[in-house]
């Protein structure tokens, strides 16, 4: 056989999105452009916000019915001490929940924040959800953000990016089945192996970005996937960081289209655009703020800036979070008809996004969620 008879990079890459999206190759002599693939769909939690139902009783539904419908995965978060989103302290506790009412979705935390944690509770954690789940655990690590939230560990604060990095080792080392030392209250140390034995000889790991350039770069040196949401950039940057990820996986000898880029996006599929994005406008408007003004008491120069704008703002203060809100509906957003939510979804795999985690849980009833992922169900059945 001949070199010439071999795909290139570029080629496989195309092949493997194709088989992936469930297309056939298109016959010999059809020179038609194949329609372009759509990223894989899996819902994400955040806020805990549902307007007639506790959090819990969304969790619950949702992943039941995703898990029947071609969803690929339910992300669960980690958040401290605030009431918009204080409903998910743990991932692992509710990671073990989803595992035992679902059968397929992959359970991923979107994220860890390891630098608040012990590295052996967290293997030991994630361990017993992957045999809970058989092996269907992925999780996406972050440094953390909000200085409130190192109450819990203080001391890894100032260093959290470095801290993420070592325990991101270390936990991977134990998740393969090898023991890390430690040193008891005695001062003699000890090799220490984690139980239960993950199901998965390997752990999936994405790493939660948003917009610094350096952590996409690192991402892709590393081999890492990446949780990734629109804050503080939009389309045209993301697209400019994905590149930025393929091509420093590449330069590190690594497949540059294997990485996986997952993108987090305010999801509500109506019966129609005008219907959906008035069905949200409410609840999105009053996220928006509250996320926003979350940032005032988050130790980043940037994000306490972006919050005392929005507060000296007093009477301009609606009409300041409408222009976010249209902005965001159109350029950021999930949130259309069925249409327009093909529309966005092949737009964004364009980019080289490959899953989209939709966020459900900010301030919608639980039948209008279910409705809305009935809706965009249509669109992840192969031949849709």
């Amino acid at each position: 056989m001949s070199d010439d008879s071999l795909l290139d990079a570029g080629q496989l890459a195309r092949l493997k999105a194709k088989l992936r999206s469930g297309d056939a190759p298109a016959p010999a002599g059809d020179q038609r452009p194949p329609a372009p693939a759509l990223p894989e769909v899996g819902v994400i939690f955040f806020s805990g916000l549902s307007g007639d139902s506790d959090p819990y009783d969304l969790l619950v539904e949702v992943s039941r019915f995703v898990d029947r419908a071609g969803y690929n995965a339910v992300w669960t978060p980690e958040r401290h001490f605030t009431e918009v989103g204080g409903a998910y302290p743990n991932p692992a506790l509710l990671g073990a929940a989803v595992a035992m009412i679902t059968e397929n979705v992959r359970i991923r935390s979107g994220s860890v924040n390891l630098p608040l944690h012990d590295t052996l509770r967290v293997a030991e954690e994630w361990a017993l959800v992957d045999n809970l789940s058989g092996g269907r655990v992925d999780l996406a690590v972050a440094p953390g953000w909000h200085s409130r939230d190192f109450v819990l560990k203080p001391e890894a604060y100032e260093t959290r990016g470095q801290v993420l990095n070592e325990s991101r080792e270390e936990l991977r080392k134990l998740w393969r089945g090898v023991a890390v030392e430690r040193t008891d209250p005695a001062g003699e140390r000890h090799d220490i192996l984690t139980f239960p034995r993950p199901v998965q000889p390997d752990l999936p790991l994405w790493l939660t970005s948003s917009k610094s350039v350096d952590s996409w770069r690192f991402a892709g040196e590393q081999g890492l996937n990446v949780l990734t949401a629109l804050i503080n950039f939009g389309p045209a940057e993301l697209q400019s960081r994905i590149g930025i990820y393929r091509e420093a996986r590449a330069r590190a000898g690594l497949d540059p289209e294997a990485g996986v880029v997952s993108l987090m996006l305010h999801t509500y599929v109506g019966a129609d655009t005008y219907e959906a994005v008035e069905r949200v406008r409410g609840p999105m408007i009053e996220y928006l703020g509250s996320f926003v003004t979350q940032h005032a008491t988050s130790g980043q120069a940037e994000a306490q800036d972006k919050a005392r704008t929005l507060q000296n703002l007093d009477a301009d203060r609606d009409e300041f979070l409408e222009m976010v809100f249209q902005r965001y509906v159109s350029s950021s957003s999930l949130i259309g008809d069925v249409k327009q939510a093909r529309q966005t979804l092949e737009g964004f795999r364009d980019m080289g996004v490959d899953e989209v985690a939709c966020l459900v849980d900010f301030g919608l009833s639980k039948d209008e969620v279910l409705a809305s992922l009935g809706r965009l169900s249509q669109l992840l059945q192969k031949g849709a």
